[in-house]
């Protein structure tokens, strides 16, 4: 009697320890928990939360501007009046979001995503695709081959590359031995800078993001070899993916100097074979537009036909301040992108006086440079708002609740003026 109950014992005993399971049903009890430690994960509530309440926001302004309407101008005792009216009858939101995307540099990626670049002998003599580099048109069309939706699907690829460059980047201020409390507001920050729709648009920005936070999270984490990959994979998105090396370079020498178990000559060789894997992505791209347009550095060469030319950094600068009353001017918010210019200057500075010399060469660069080629303050927020570090650095400074405050405000409500304008076409929403 005993013995036949003791058998049902152990055995109901065996089938409640997982290290008794077989193997299929320990394979499947992880699984099964992957998915809540992921949402439990402080950096995946983070950026939750930050995606989900700017991307509503984003999708709510520009469906309220693209559907209102406005009747002709009526005169009363207090001057002209406006009457209007918003129906989202006017316009289907999938037209409307299929609309948006369909302007300026976004269209030129759907155009390389869905033709290929144009296969003609270099010139200048009007604006050409070789400008734009092919990691993401590549990566655009693969997946639209599966939906059939170019803009539909840019939305989507972009908006899913942000929001795990947004995970990735709490763990990465982390890594940098900052609070917690700091990894939040950096990743809300970038989540709700004025033009950070850009980053679910069909444009590079949220995938160049993913790929730099990931070189310096790899890079913390001693990974070198993914740190090189994730470097080369930026500098086929963008130019500015190449500006890795130096921040990569710095802190792998920091590195060498405070572990001696990376000092073997063997190791160096290794690591630095890894770190000079960043430029491939461009010279890759390179090799091909030298086949299709005889020109290796078209991409460089046909900004001329965009008007812009190198000179010193603080020229667009002086320009704005020569007029600073202006405060746009055609496809330029020039107050705007002044500030994100200074802003960006400031946060490299910052990192430099706190000796974080990796964070701050990367920021200083990837703003000088942008700057050095433009007469005109243009697109400068976009360059801004993909060096993170200049967002740390504002949430460093956010400690203080005052100052945490009106970042959030000024960014929240600005976002909301400029994603009214981006449904309204207007062009300095649009650079």
């Amino acid at each position: 009697m005993h013995g036949a109950l003791q058998a049902p014992l152990m055995l109901s005993c065996r089938s409640l320890d997982p290290l008794m399971m077989p193997a299929s049903n320990q394979t499947a009890a992880r699984s099964r928990r992957v998915i809540p430690d992921f949402l439990a994960d402080p950096s995946t509530r983070s950026a939750l939360f930050a995606f989900t309440l700017t991307r509503l926001l984003i999708l709510l302004v520009i469906l309220l501007s693209a559907n209102m309407t406005f009747d002709p101008p009526v005169r009363d005792q207090f001057g002209d009046i406006h009457e209007s009216e918003i129906s989202l009858r006017n316009n289907r939101p999938l037209d409307v979001i299929r609309r948006v995307t369909l302007g300026a540099d976004s269209l030129w990626i759907i155009n390389i995503a869905r033709d290929g670049y144009e296969k003609e002998p270099f010139n200048t003599n009007i604006q050409h695709t070789w400008a734009y580099f092919p990691l993401y048109p590549i990566l655009l069309r693969a997946l639209a081959t599966l939906t059939g939706d170019l803009p539909l699907t840019g939305i989507c690829l972009s908006s899913t590359f942000f929001l795990f460059a947004l995970i990735l980047l709490y763990r990465t201020v982390i890594a940098f031995n900052y609070d917690p409390s700091v990894a939040d507001r950096t990743v809300f920050y970038v989540a709700a800078f004025p033009v950070s729709y850009f980053f679910s648009l069909a444009q590079t920005e949220s995938l160049f993001l993913l790929l730099t936070v990931a070189c310096f999270y790899a890079a913390r984490r001693r990974r070198w070899w993914l740190a090189g990959l994730c470097g080369a994979l930026a500098s086929g998105t963008r130019f500015a993916g190449v500006f890795l090396v130096i921040p990569l370079a710095i802190l792998y020498w920091q590195q060498c100097c405070s572990d001696p178990q990376i000092r073997g000559v063997r190791a160096i060789k290794a690591n630095v074979a890894a770190l000079l894997l960043v430029p491939l992505g461009l010279i890759a791209f390179m090799v091909y537009l030298k086949s299709i347009t005889g020109n290796a550095f078209a991409f460089a060469d046909i900004q001329v036909a965009w008007g812009h030319t190198a000179g010193v950094f603080w020229r667009a600068l002086a320009g704005y301040l020569r007029n600073p009353a202006r405060v746009s001017w055609r496809w330029d918010f020039r107050l705007l992108n002044f500030s994100a210019a200074i802003l960006g200057l400031i946060g490299g500075l910052v990192l430099l006086k706190k000796r974080e010399w990796a964070l701050a060469f990367y920021a200083l660069i990837s703003i000088i440079v942008p700057l050095s080629y433009q007469d005109s303050t243009q697109s400068i927020a976009r360059y801004v708002m993909v060096i993170f570090p200049v967002f740390l650095v504002i949430a460093w400074a956010g400690r203080s609740a005052r100052t945490d405050q009106i970042v959030r405000v000024l960014f929240i409500a600005l976002l909301a003026l400029m994603s009214a304008m981006l449904a309204a076409r207007v062009t300095l929403a649009l650079s």
